[in-house]
This record gives C-alpha cells, structure tokens and sequence, in this order.
C-alpha cells in the first residue's frame, strides 16, 4: 500500500508573540539557548517533542563533522516494547529538496524509507518529519518523531515552533562545533590532531577505569614516506598522508579515533577493544596501506607509489594502566618493527618488552 503522505501548513506568526502566549515553549526555547552543543540542543529538543506530541519515540539527525550526512545525534524511546528503526546516516542530498522547510506526516512508514530503503521491525505506524531552523532559516538538522496515530497539527504545531524559534541558537552551536573542528583536527590529514590526543586520551582511559574496560593503542609510522617527498615533492607527501587517513579511517569504528601524532606517524584509540581485537584491527589497516599503491592518479602511473607502514600495539589493563606507559609501549613496539621488518605489526608484552605479531 503506498504511504500516505501530508505536509502540515501552518499560519505564519510573530515568534515573540508566540512565545509569550505559550510559557512552556518560551522555556523550552531558553533551555536551548543555554546549550552550546549541536547534539545536546537537540536532546532537549526531542524530549519536549516527544513528550509534547504523545509520540512513543523518535530519533535527531543532525550534520556529522566529519562528512556530509545526517547522522542519528540523539534518539529516545519511551515505549519499551516499541523497537527505535536502525537508521545511522542519510545523505543531506537525498533528503535536500524533498524536505523543504516543511514538516511532514508519513503514515504506514519508517522514517526516510521511501529515500533511503529503511526498513524498520517493527514499521512505525506514523513518523512525522521536523525541520530545525539554523543558519539563514534554512534547515540544519531533522527530528524524527514515531507515533502510533497522527498527532495532529495542534499537538505539532508547538513542536514546530520550538524547532524554528531556536534557530539562532542551533546557528551558534554549528559555529562553535566549526571553531573546534579548526582546533583539534589536522590540516593535512582530516583526522584529530595530537593536541586532542593529549586532552581526549586521559578522557577515554579514565572511562576505560570506571567502567572495567579494555582500551587499545595503535601507533603508526609510515616506511617510506621520506622517498615520497624526496622524488615527487612534499605536496605529493601530503596527498599521500590524506589517503593514509581515508584508509585507515575506513577501517576502524565509528568511535574509535585516529591522530596525525606528527610527521608520518598516526595513533589509533580503541575503546573497549582488548589486544587480540587491536591485533586484528592493526592488521586491516597495515594491509589497507600495502595492498594497493598510492598516488596512482596524481602521478599518472597504474604503478603508482607502493607503501607500507610499521605498527605497535599497546593495550588497558594488560600491559600497562597509565597513560604514560601505554604510549612508550605502543610506540616501542612500533619502533622494534621500524627497525626490523617493517610493513609489520609489534605487540607490547606484559613486562614491557615486544614481540612482532
């Protein structure tokens, strides 16, 4: 049965006047406004929604830092027999055009399943659609609500507002998620710098802590990135440390993360990965690098410039418990495969010395 689909219109209205007629969406709306972050923004906003719409659950889709798509940033469910759809990210591009700045009800469909083949168990019976106003009015991120029946334009309308009326707000929140982009991440490689390493590290080995986790290190050098720049320059040495990255960014979790640490060296942290699982992960991104060569394109060359990379692996509890020694010991067993092999893997032992796995 093809799905129903109707687009809500509301009169237009002065956004003080509405506020001040309504003092639970004036409180909503400076709730926002004292949030500096894009995805706790839209946290409170799904709460009030879901609560103002009698909705059973839903999702916030915002943009992610680190490529064009709409990823999940908060999801809430309040009906524990209702199972949330497994949506992760959504092209920005498919949605542009279809969504407009309108809210839109889709009845007998999951959320964006009519443009991204979504297929959620069990199929909510509605999911209505709410833009959230940000820079220049336009539409920056997305709340999904799931309902079992039509709420109705007047249980929505107020979820509308309080999408649209905290526009300057979601605006600030992107600018400083900008600001901080510039901060912590590397020019050259798009991935984290090591200035966030030293301040997001110590953060995930102290959760590591409290929680009883394991947490991984992998440190990486590249072989021969040295011969890159000497024969074809250090722009070709750059291009090169931007598709190391895309590599091994393509290997790796979602939250793990990757640092240049500086020059051709690169970390890797694992949360919750124990040393077989770092093993196992090292080796997908060293073959990742080897198995095809570099360059290609830009050199005009099938041959291209082959590459290979030396790793060491370090991991919480079992070979160390300090930040301090989890990164000598990483690195000197990445080191011992530098001045080996190479193109291999080493793995810290429990008394500190490394054996090549």
């Amino acid at each position: 049965m093809a799905p129903v689909e109707k687009e809500l219109v509301f009169a237009g209205s002065d956004e003080a006047t509405r506020l001040a007629a309504d003092p639970e969406l004036m409180g909503a709306t400076l709730e926002i406004y004292r949030k500096l972050e894009l995805d706790r923004q839209l946290r409170a906003m799904l709460d009030h929604a879901v609560a103002w719409s009698g909705a059973w659950g839903g999702l916030a889709l915002g943009p992610s830092p680190e490529s064009k798509a709409l990823s999940v940033l908060a999801s809430l469910s309040i009906d524990k027999t209702q199972q949330l759809p497994g949506l992760r990210a959504v092209k920005r591009s498919a949605v542009d055009g279809w969504i407009g700045d309108s809210t839109r009800v889709f009845e007998g469909l999951g959320p964006f399943a009519s443009i991204a083949a979504l297929e959620p168990d069990p199929a909510p019976r509605v999911s209505v659609a709410i833009p959230v106003l940000g820079p220049g009015h336009e539409w920056s991120a997305l709340l999904i609500l799931l309902a079992d029946a039509d709420p109705g334009a007047e249980r929505i309308e107020r979820v509308v507002g309080l999408a649209r009326s905290t526009h300057a707000a979601v605006e600030h929140a992107l600018q400083v998620r900008a600001i901080r982009d510039l901060i912590i991440r590397d020019d050259t490689a798009q991935c984290f710098n090591r200035r966030y390493f030293e301040s997001n590290f110590p953060e995930e080995l102290s959760r590591a802590t409290r929680f009883h986790a394991a947490l991984s290190l992998i440190f990486l050098d590249m072989d021969n990135l040295k011969q890159v720049n000497n024969r074809f320059g250090h722009a070709m040495g750059s291009r090169t440390l931007l598709e190391v990255s895309r590599r091994i960014r393509a290997k790796i979790r979602r939250f793990d993360k990757l640092f240049r640490f500086g020059g051709d060296e690169f970390c890797i942290v694992l949360p919750e990965t124990e040393w077989r699982g770092a093993v196992e992960v090292a080796e997908r991104v060293r073959d990742s690098i080897a198995s095809r060569p570099f360059l290609v394109q830009e050199l005009g060359d099938p041959a291209g410039s082959p590459m290979t990379a030396s790793l060491g692996v370090s991991s919480y509890p079992l070979h160390a418990r300090t930040q301090k020694d989890l990164i000598e010991l990483a690195d000197r067993a990445m080191q011992r495969v530098k001045m080996g092999t190479k193109n291999a893997i080493g793995v810290a032992e429990h008394d500190g010395d490394e054996h090549e796995g």
